[in-house]
């Protein structure tokens, strides 16, 4: 359950990223299925933790996850075709 519930985190953090460079229209979505992944990773921390204990981690694989993804995205960018702005 806490490998899923961090897996939520890691695409969550990717898609609010992506949407940084996304269309207007398709930033939206990304933005919302990043909260939802989010609120679901929660949802799951605590049930495998419990109340007490839960969001507490769940805030340090929230820190960790954007470290994470901060530091791939920084050695791997987006090789895609650059679009003239």
């Amino acid at each position: 359950m806490l490998a899923f519930s961090t897996l939520l985190l890691l695409a969550g953090w990717w898609s609010l990223a992506v949407a940084m460079a996304a269309p207007a229209s398709r930033r939206r979505a990304l933005r919302i299925g990043a909260s939802a992944g989010f609120l679901a990773s929660l949802a799951g921390y605590v049930a495998a933790i419990g109340w007490e204990q839960g969001p507490v981690f769940w805030t340090a694989a929230l820190m960790l996850s954007a470290l994470a993804v901060a530091l791939l995205r920084a050695l791997a960018p987006d090789r895609g075709p650059r679009r003239p702005r």
